[in-house]
């Protein structure tokens, strides 16, 4: 491996590095709290950080495969490792301020977020299978921890088992779908499959590799949350920690459907000739699924937890109509639309750190009653990252559904935008409802006061970003642009 080869990777070494640094820390450094171990996690994920930065703006190979080709580094891995690593930060900056409450210090939250973003950033560059079931289960292990990591909350550790025994059957469907392919193609590498259906077409017409697509596609949709796949959704976002249900609902989604991406492009046009009319349909039943439950939730995490299921479901349509091509505007969109979808649930989960008195305690809407009174930062931040989520302007959600939905309707799924579109106008009354208790209702005799100057300004920084990205769309939509065309060359 060459020094340029190393340097495309140095966004994962630095995390790993990290990772480990802050074990040492923890066990060296005795004291109280758990800045120092808050700060070595930062100034790692600051290095990972600066590597792809540099790497964007000064040049560098502008892709290499690594580890003989296992790993791909280029602009599409870049634009999620920014992602991947921004998550991490916000997670970590309001995950220091939820634990610092702790009887019991958790210093064990700060590696396991590192392992998971190493995990997501394998999983985003995989182009082999092997390794992308490695990325998987790196991000997925560090996360059941996570999920779980209140001992003494029975919704902590319900949400982590859950989490775990649904993980593994998503892994049984992976595994079974690497298998089938490798059978029919004698490689478990995504461009030496594409090679191997231009060498012998027949492949692309049997029944091991159609199929193995589809369990491929089954096994990733349990960790996007698309229906029926979603069982597990509401109860881990509900019993998990706020900082790690954010963290889970942004860097987990956003890294598998990159995943999800390169796989479907690696299967054209088998996978959309013989699993478009099911995404399609599945796409449709995730959004109206998602949006109908989540009008009925009380408790802020669990509506969030059913909002991520609808945006799912949108972001299938933009699978949908992508196709392999460098200008694929459906791509585009999608990569668009994480990355302003990761900002919008780090925020909105971050409210949740500030209402909460106590660990396992319930985000009722009922207790954000008056918030803007007693934190009106926090309080526009939170209302600006639920108009985002509602895809209103001028916000970076409003452009994320704008590109999908563009890409839609321009290649011919008419019905199926118009769907999409009705389902935004219904997912506006469950957000809307939030924004009126903070602003439109007295607060309870009993509220939390709901202050900490850290959580507000991360949650005010993260606002910022979204209005924004909102306002000049286009450095992001570039970089967006520049990541399909990497993803595209490579087959």
């Amino acid at each position: 491996m060459s020094w340029s080869e190393v340097w495309m990777i140095m966004p994962i070494v630095w995390l790993a590095i990290g990772a480990m640094a802050v074990l040492v820390v923890d066990a060296l450094v005795r004291r109280e709290g758990h800045a120092h171990l808050a700060l070595t996690s930062l100034l790692f994920l600051g290095l990972s950080a600066g590597s792809v930065i540099s790497r964007l703006g000064v040049g560098g190979p502008a892709e290499a495969a690594v580890f003989s080709g296992a790993l791909r580094a280029d602009a599409f891995s870049d634009f999620f490792n920014l992602i991947f690593v921004g998550v991490a930060i916000l997670s970590i900056l309001t995950g220091s301020v939820y634990f610092g409450r702790e009887r019991r210090p958790l210093p064990e939250f700060y590696p396991l977020v590192l392992f998971a973003t190493v995990g997501m950033m394998v999983l985003a560059a995989a182009t082999d299978l092997v390794t992308l079931f490695v990325g998987l289960e790196t991000m997925s292990i560090a996360l059941y921890i996570l999920a779980a990591i209140q001992r003494n909350s029975i919704l902590s550790n319900e949400a982590g088992f859950k989490y775990l025994i649904l993980g593994a059957f998503s892994s049984a469907f992976l595994l079974y779908g690497m298998a089938l392919l490798y059978g029919s193609t004698r490689t478990l590498h995504l461009e030496l499959m594409v090679s191997a259906v231009q060498s012998d077409p027949a492949i692309a017409q049997s029944l091991l590799f159609v199929a193995g697509w589809g369990l491929l596609l089954v096994g990733l949709g349990f960790k996007v949350a698309m229906v029926p796949f979603h069982m597990w959704t509401p109860d881990v976002y509900d019993g998990s920690p706020a900082p790690v249900a954010g963290f889970m609902a942004a860097g987990v989604k956003a890294a598998s459907f990159a995943a999800m991406l390169r796989v479907a492009w690696a299967g054209a046009p088998t996978f959309f000739q013989a699993w478009g009319p099911a995404i399609s349909g599945l796409a449709i039943l995730t959004m109206v699924f998602g949006n109908v439950v989540a009008l009925a939730q009380t408790n802020l995490k669990r509506m969030l937890a059913y909002s991520a299921i609808a945006h799912a479901g949108y972001l299938l349509m933009g699978i949908l109509v992508s196709r392999p091509d460098a200008d694929d505007a459906a791509a585009s969109g999608v990569l668009f639309y994480l990355l302003g979808y990761g900002l919008m649930n780090v925020g909105a989960f971050a409210i949740v750190t500030l209402v909460s008195r106590r660990e396992g305690e319930s985000a009722d809407i009922a207790g954000f009653a008056g918030l803007a009174r007693r934190n009106p930062v926090a309080s526009a931040a939170m209302a600006i990252c639920l108009l985002s989520l509602a895809g209103i302007p001028p916000t970076a959600g409003f452009w994320g559904k704008l590109y999908i939905f563009d890409a839609v309707v321009r290649s011919g799924h008419v019905g199926l935008a118009v769907i999409a579109l009705l389902n935004s106008a219904v997912a506006m009354f469950y957000y809307l409802r939030v924004i009126v208790a903070m602003y439109m209702r007295e607060p309870r005799a009993d509220a939390y006061e709901g202050d900490n100057l850290q959580v507000s300004l991360t949650m005010a920084l993260v606002a910022v970003l979204i209005l924004w990205i909102g306002i000049a769309p286009g450095t992001v939509a570039e970089l967006a642009r520049q990541g399909t065309a990497a993803l595209a060359s490579a087959f």
